[in-house]
């Protein structure tokens, strides 16, 4: 071989592994680089400005904003109360979404759809709707819950009812309520997404509402003269529950599709799917085939490896394959070390599950060091 054909080989060489260097980079900036931002730092617009600012720098593309927390508003609304958090007329969605598009930076308004209350002690906004409609909350005890009473008993003891005072899913003003929620957001916001929290019922014991529990009973008259203590066990109650939630879900996605075409519909979801279905209602693989959601992002949260991996296996045996590019795979900073959350994003990758979802921006923001830690496993 002459010199003049080697340095032209090498040339040729040179050039192909650029072009294949090239489509590696342009493919992995087409992945989903996200990351959930608590409502605690929505607050300020220089709380706002360091999130965009530490997205941009570390290749996040899109945002999980926080704006709807305990059944209050970060944003400027005629239906939910504000924040009392706020100050003056500052909206934080507002601000957020314009200081984003110049950054191509995706921003999703996250809502926690169920979850109405968990401190020990009332809001202070007036028509805060645990002031306003206790009769909507959801109950595990076949009656309407006394909220003077459960706030005592969280008093006493944080961990008496769990996470505290959801919405009953089964009850048709709720329904109502926060489908009108929704539709404000998507006509009055150019918002890229919303990202629906907390869509699920508290855990397995709950869904008795009383007004739920009646249309429960019609529908299934055979079952009106059973003893409340048995309706649990009956596979008719599981189908109503889940149900609830589903229409719930097929309804909201229509009134997004119809008032804001371009939106992206994500829900965070458990990452077991036969647990998220059976204890919880929430049958988000049925969401995604039925095309109500177009991303669904399990909170893979699991500690354990064996464990993430096995939440894994199962979306991967259930899922069509079609469907995998629509899961943004959620993992948590919280309860893990920096080593141990990056090789989750390894370990999601190379089962082919490359869009990631960070919980959350407090952990960067607390300590700087461990995105210095973690972001190598995004390479």
């Amino acid at each position: 071989m002459t010199i003049i054909q080697a340095t032209f080989r090498r040339a040729v060489i040179t050039i192909a592994l650029l072009f294949l260097f090239n489509i590696t980079l342009k493919a992995n900036s087409s992945n989903t680089q996200a990351i959930w931002v608590v409502r605690g730092d929505m607050t300020s617009t220089e709380c706002i400005d360091k999130v965009l600012e530490f997205a941009k720098n570390n290749n996040f593309n899109h945002i999980f904003a926080q704006v709807r927390g305990r059944g209050d508003a970060y944003y400027k609304s005629d239906i939910v109360p504000r924040s009392n958090f706020l100050k003056g007329d500052f909206d934080p969605l507002d601000y957020i979404l314009r200081k984003s598009e110049p950054l191509n930076i995706k921003i999703h308004a996250w809502i926690n759809v169920y979850y109405l209350w968990s401190a020990n002690r009332m809001p202070l906004q007036h028509d805060h709707l645990l002031n306003t409609h206790p009769q909507w909350l959801d109950s595990k005890e076949f009656r309407y819950v006394n909220v003077k009473n459960m706030l005592s008993t969280m008093n006493r003891s944080k961990g008496a009812y769990g996470e505290g005072f959801y919405l009953a899913p089964t009850h048709p003003d709720v329904e109502k309520y926060l489908l009108n929620l929704i539709t404000e957001l998507a006509r009055q916001y150019p918002i890229d997404g919303i990202h629906l929290d907390y869509i699920r019922y508290h855990d397995l014991e709950y869904g008795f509402n009383p007004v739920g529990l009646e249309i429960f009973k019609g529908e299934y008259p055979n079952l009106a003269e059973t003893p409340n203590s048995v309706i649990r066990e009956k596979p008719s109650w599981g189908n109503f529950r889940r149900k609830t939630i589903t229409q719930f879900v097929e309804k909201a996605s229509k009134i997004i599709r119809i008032n804001s075409p371009d939106c992206i519909i994500s829900a965070a979801v458990k990452p077991n799917i036969y647990i998220a279905r059976n204890r919880y209602g929430q049958e988000w693989d049925l969401w995604l085939s039925a095309g109500y959601l177009d991303w669904a992002v399990p909170m893979n949260y699991a500690t354990e490896k064996d464990d993430f991996d096995l939440n894994i296996r199962v979306m991967q045996d259930n899922l069509p394959k079609k469907y995998h590019e629509k899961i943004i795979m959620g993992i948590s900073t919280y309860n893990q070390s920096a080593r141990s959350a990056g090789k989750k994003v390894q370990h999601a990758k190379k089962l082919n599950f490359p869009n990631i979802c960070v919980f959350s921006y407090n952990t960067f923001k607390e300590k700087p060091s461990y995105w210095n830690l973690l972001k190598r496993y995004f390479r």
